[in-house]
């Protein structure tokens, strides 16, 4: 095993586990000299000049397909995913999934409360879990420098509330559980911004958190260097950052899924909501 049972049980509890150095440090380096050069080619936002700094208008393209992707797989990487998703049980990915920069903006930095969401249908996960959501760290990211926010323990609140509406046949969309989901507590409520924010949001989210339905979860944001992944339940809630750092954050997202999850996905049995 590459995960110890300390590490699966903390990723069963959070929804989220941090594997430092999970590829080459140089490897990524080399990744983001192509995302530099692709981004003064296209957008002529050149590393050595702050002045052209600018946020692109979409996620890079010809980066997303580069061979040097390939790196990432390391035998480390593949032995975690075997890990938590079970040996040849998983696909690997045509690629390493968006290809994220998140430029600087200046001033203060403060929690976000829209865009909070979860990328996969809970109800592809009511028995057993099948996919991960996958952050891969092409460049430094540092405090407040626009690192993705996740909400640890949210899957297992997520997974409650799919039990309870798969019980009584509640047949919603996407939309309206989320809405759910935002109004099932005044923490997360106020976290979301349906209701007054809180007093500090900071220390209420990220320092303190709360428990629901005997389930802790608190805010924590992603920071890490070059080689560092996360890997993250499917179902785990989440949110854009801002970058009020110095440098632009560099990341990968990916979801990866099983071979049962896709097998059943090509039938069109599943039911794909939520």
């Amino acid at each position: 095993m590459s995960l110890s049972p300390a590490e699966i049980e903390r990723f069963e509890v959070d929804g989220f586990l941090v594997v430092k150095g999970a590829f080459a440090r140089d490897d990524a380096l080399t990744m983001q000299s192509e995302w530099w050069s692709e981004l003064a080619d296209v957008y002529d936002i050149r590393r050595d000049d702050q002045s052209t700094w600018r946020q692109p208008a979409r996620d890079l393209r010809r980066a997303k397909l580069s061979p040097v992707q390939a790196t990432i797989a390391t035998p480390r990487v593949r032995g975690v995913i075997d890990d938590l998703l079970g040996p040849d049980a998983w696909l690997t990915p045509k690629h390493w999934g968006r290809v994220i920069t998140t430029f600087p903006v200046g001033g203060d930095w403060s929690l976000p409360a829209g865009l909070w969401h979860w990328d996969s249908p809970c109800a592809w996960h009511r028995d057993a879990m099948n996919g991960l959501l996958v952050a891969i760290f092409v460049g430094a990211v540092e405090t407040h420098g626009g690192g993705t926010l996740l909400l640890a323990g949210s899957h297992r609140l997520l997974l409650k509330q799919e039990a309870a509406l798969a019980r009584d046949g509640w047949r919603g969309h996407t939309k309206a559980r989320r809405e759910l989901f935002y109004r099932s507590h005044p923490w997360l409520m106020a976290l979301t911004g349906v209701e007054t924010s809180l007093r500090d949001r900071i220390a209420s989210s990220m320092e303190n958190g709360t428990t629901i339905d005997g389930i802790p979860i608190r805010v924590v944001e992603l920071t890490g260097e070059p080689g560092d992944m996360v890997f993250c339940h499917p179902t785990l809630v989440h949110c854009v950052s801002p970058n009020h750092g110095t440098q632009p954050r560099f990341m990968r997202i990916a979801m990866l899924q099983t071979l049962q999850l896709s097998r059943v996905r090509a039938t069109g049995r599943l039911n794909e909501v939520g």
